[in-house]
């Protein structure tokens, strides 16, 4: 598979000297910290992490709605981050987003055919009339809508129909590649999976690349090809969502899956658990060395405070930061209470 978005040695800083942020709050958010990393064409990416490790800001920093701080976003051999805001505009139609909340991002004015034919005009300024509403019709059908429903206006609509209708918003200008940030966190658990089978039926169907960012490994190894791991700005380890659930390296990424719960209650009851203490640290003032050794379970020493991990391929294919306390196997599991 080709190399179709490359991200490469990007960083997003937010200056909180900025009196755009705080007239009194000095020091420099780092939200996104030196992440290199290559997507293929066709595939579905798994972005996860808890909240604030900065995987919604680099999927911002991808479609370019916060420029980089420094390092450069290529897509299909271009540089994004360096285009013009007017340059950026037309060049926007071949990545587009989807949001968390299908409520806030729909316009609550404009019903379900304004909104479509607005996206679909992007890509097709042409189509007025009947060959547009015909565009928005396909569109509703493609999500499993009744293009009955086109006159509708937002409010009118349960929360999986809206993101529905944000997924078709996301489709119209036929794009290239969608960053879908926490598209199901909001639903309810009975809608999640059909929203998660429509995009990764339509992912698949029409060609589309995907990052899809969530908080919910579960979710996230359902839907995706490969999956990314972040922590305070850094990815530590990425690799197949088959290796990284069967197999996971890092502490962290453990730590993660044995926090799912499990379907079977004597399971459950039976299960292990790596806890980790307290929260992770602030963005705004990173752990020297590995960033995990305050939250590590396992004993460590100084090497791990003063020494940066190189994020390497441990086995073929398989990457994570290669700090030797992170990816030691033994750790302080504890029974579920």
């Amino acid at each position: 598979m080709s190399e179709f978005l490359v991200l490469d040695d990007v960083k997003t800083h937010f200056d909180l000297g900025n009196k755009a942020f705080s007239r009194t709050s000095k020091g420099v958010v780092k939200a996104v910290d030196g992440i290199s990393l290559s997507i293929h064409e066709g595939e579905i990416l798994g972005l996860v992490g808890e909240s604030g490790c900065g995987k919604s800001t680099l999927g911002r920093t991808i479609m370019q709605l916060i420029r980089p701080t420094s390092g450069s976003v290529w897509l299909e051999g271009r540089e994004i981050s360096a285009l013009s805001d007017r340059d950026l505009r037309s060049a926007r139609i071949d990545f587009q987003m989807i949001f968390q909340d299908p409520y806030a991002s729909l316009n609550p004015r404009m019903t379900v055919l304004d909104t479509l034919a607005e996206a679909v005009r992007t890509r097709h300024p042409e189509l007025k009339g009947d060959p547009l509403r015909a565009r928005v019709a396909e569109l509703m059908r493609t999500v499993g809508m009744n293009p009955a429903q086109m006159r509708r206006y937002p409010h009118e609509f349960s929360g999986g129909q809206r993101q529905r209708v944000a997924i078709a918003r996301a489709l119209a200008p036929e794009p290239k590649l969608i960053i879908a940030d926490e598209p199901v966190s909001a639903l309810d658990v009975s809608i999640q999976s059909q929203i998660l089978n429509l995009l990764k039926d339509l992912t698949k169907r029409m060609g589309l690349t995907m990052i899809f960012i969530s908080h919910d490994l579960s979710v996230v190894r359902y839907i995706a090809d490969r999956i990314a791991v972040m922590y305070l700005g850094k990815i530590i380890e990425l690799g197949s969502a088959e290796d990284i659930v069967d197999n996971p390296l890092h502490i962290y990424t453990r730590a993660l899956m044995s926090a799912i719960p499990r379907p079977d209650p004597r399971l459950e009851r039976t299960r292990s658990r790596i806890v980790l203490e307290g929260d992770p640290p602030s963005p705004l003032d990173p752990p020297s060395g590995c960033n995990f050794w305050p939250r590590s379970p396992v004993p460590h020493d100084d090497y791990m405070k003063s020494h940066v991990p190189e994020f390497a391929e441990i086995i073929p294919g398989h990457f994570a930061a290669n700090c030797p306390f992170c990816l030691q196997k033994q750790t302080m599991a504890k029974p579920v209470d």
